[in-house]
C-alpha cells in the first residue's frame, strides 16, 4: 500500500485529528514540522504517533493548542493546578508555552525517527528523556554543535 504526502494548514489538520479520535481511531501519525524538538526529532524527516488526549504527566510529549490556531508538539515540564507548561527539547530555556487539558489534541505514543519506531514507554526513550533533562544547563552548547554537524550529514 502506497501513502500519499499532502500538506494542509495546521488548524485543518488539528480538526481532522480530533475528528479521527472522536470517531474511535486509536492513533494518528503525522510528520514533524519545525526544529523545536531537536536533536531527537528533525523537521520533515521524522514522524510522531499520537493517541487520543489524556491527562499528561511531566515528561510526556503532547500536541496542544497553545493559543488560538497556534499549536506545539513539546514536552510537559511542569504541572501546576490545571495549567500545563511545556517546552520543546531544542528550545532555549526561557521559551515555554502553557495550556490546559482541554487544549490537548493528542499525546505522543511513539516517534518514527529515520524510519525506526521508538515508543514513549521504551527504555531507549526514557533514557533519552532523562539524560536530556539532566543536560539542561548545557543544551545551548550541545544544540549549537548539533546544528553545525547536521549541515554536513
Amino acid at each position: 500500500m502506497s501513502s500519499k504526502k499532502i500538506q494542509i494548514e495546521n488548524c485543518m489538520l488539528m480538526q481532522e485529528i480530533t475528528k479521527l479520535f472522536d470517531s474511535g481511531k486509536e492513533s494518528v501519525t503525522i510528520v514533524v514540522r519545525g526544529y523545536s524538538m531537536r536533536p531527537f526529532l528533525e523537521h520533515e524527516r521524522d514522524k510522531v504517533v499520537l493517541v487520543p488526549p489524556r491527562t499528561p504527566r511531566v515528561g510526556d510529549v503532547v500536541l496542544a493548542e497553545i493559543s488560538k490556531k497556534r499549536y506545539a508538539l513539546h514536552r510537559v515540564i511542569k504541572i501546576e493546578d490545571d495549567i500545563y507548561t511545556m517546552r520543546g527539547d531544542g528550545n532555549q530555556l526561557c521559551l515555554k508555552e502553557q495550556f490546559t487539558e482541554k487544549d490537548i489534541i493528542g499525546v505522543a505514543k511513539a516517534f518514527i525517527r529515520k524510519g525506526k519506531a521508538v515508543t514513549t514507554d521504551s527504555l531507549k526513550w526514557k533514557a533519552y528523556s532523562f539524560a536530556w533533562n539532566l543536560l539542561r544547563p548545557a543544551r545551548r552548547i550541545l544544540l549549537a554543535i548539533h546544528r553545525r554537524i547536521i549541515k554536513y550529514i
